[in-house]
C-alpha cells in the first residue's frame, strides 16, 4: 500500500498551500500520475478523502490526469508504450530490439494546481490538519 506514502504528503502540502495563501477552502487538487506509479486509484481516493476530513480541502476535487508509461529504445530511438507486467510490451515495436529502452514518461506523481476560495474566516484555527 505505497498509496499512502503517496497521498499523506500531497494531502500535507495542499494544506499548507491553502493555509499560507489564506484559502478559505480548497476546491480542487490537479495531479499527473504516471502509470508506471502502479497506483490503485479507488485506494488513492479513499485516502485522499480520508485525510482531508477537517482540513480546508474537505471538500476537494481530486482531478488525476494519467501518463502512459512510455519508453525511447536504444537501438531506433522510437517511442512506444509499455506495461511493466506484460513482457511482450518490452520489445521495441519499430526495430525489435528487446529490453533496450530508458524510460521517458510514466513515473510522474506531481502536483500541476490547486484551486482554492481566497478568505480569511477560519472556524477552527486547528483544523487546518486532519487527524491520520
Amino acid at each position: 500500500m505505497h498509496e499512502m506514502g503517496l497521498v499523506h504528503p500531497l494531502v500535507d502540502m495542499v494544506v499548507d498551500y491553502a493555509v499560507q495563501a489564506g484559502a478559505s477552502e480548497v476546491k480542487a487538487v490537479y495531479v499527473t500520475i504516471g502509470d508506471g506509479r502502479d497506483i490503485v486509484m479507488d485506494l488513492m481516493e479513499g485516502l485522499f478523502k480520508h485525510l482531508v476530513r477537517g482540513t480546508l480541502a474537505e471538500n476537494a476535487e481530486l482531478i488525476v490526469e494519467h501518463v502512459p508509461y512510455r519508453a525511447e529504445c536504444n537501438e531506433c530511438q522510437g517511442h512506444f508504450t509499455i506495461n511493466q507486467f506484460k513482457r511482450s510490451t518490452w520489445t521495441c515495436p519499430h526495430c525489435g530490439a528487446e529490453r533496450k529502452y530508458r524510460i521517458v514518461s510514466g513515473l510522474e506523481f506531481m502536483v500541476n494546481r490547486i484551486e482554492i476560495v481566497r478568505g480569511t474566516q477560519f472556524a477552527d484555527p486547528n483544523a487546518t490538519r486532519g487527524a491520520a
